[in-house]
């Protein structure tokens, strides 16, 4: 089965002045890995300064995305989480965990959007990550996490 999130598209610790430097960072990591073009993180960006920052789905974490386009060129994931909190101007308070979702289209990402919400529902595994400092660590959480049943 192929991973959630590759060890490759996360870092740990990363310094961002502002929100739009944070979404280029982690957008970064998809890029540098074939998954978009720059102009998918461009979107990521646009898409928060005409609808706010929506994209701040929990306190602490960020999640920038787009619709499907032909600059995904792979449904993926990244995250980063950040040497200091930012204000993405969200309600839900400042960010420590920047996260960029591509889709190729409107389904194939929804088995790892499950497992985003799942894992970083449990308040202790944000707290894991943000104190992480090997990325295999952060990627073994996403890649071996599993629904408990009620």
């Amino acid at each position: 089965m192929e991973p959630i999130i590759e060890t490759k598209n996360i870092r740990l610790q990363v310094h961002a002045d502002n929100w739009e430097e944070a979404l280029w960072l982690s957008g970064g990591l998809l890029l540098d890995s074939g998954y978009i073009t720059k102009e998918y993180i461009q979107m990521t960006i646009d898409t928060v300064k005409e609808m706010g920052p929506y994209i701040v789905i929990g306190p602490g974490l960020a999640l920038g995305h787009s619709r499907p386009d032909p600059s995904v060129l792979r449904t993926g994931i990244s995250l980063i989480t950040l040497d200091q909190e930012l204000d993405f101007g969200s309600e839900l308070g400042p960010v420590r965990v920047v996260m960029t979702l591509a889709a190729k289209d409107n389904n194939s990402h929804m088995d790892k959007l499950q497992v985003i919400a799942g894992l970083l529902s449990q308040e202790e595994n944000m707290d894991k990550i943000c104190a992480a400092r090997d990325v295999s660590q952060v990627a073994e959480m996403f890649n071996t996490f599993e629904f408990s049943s009620l």
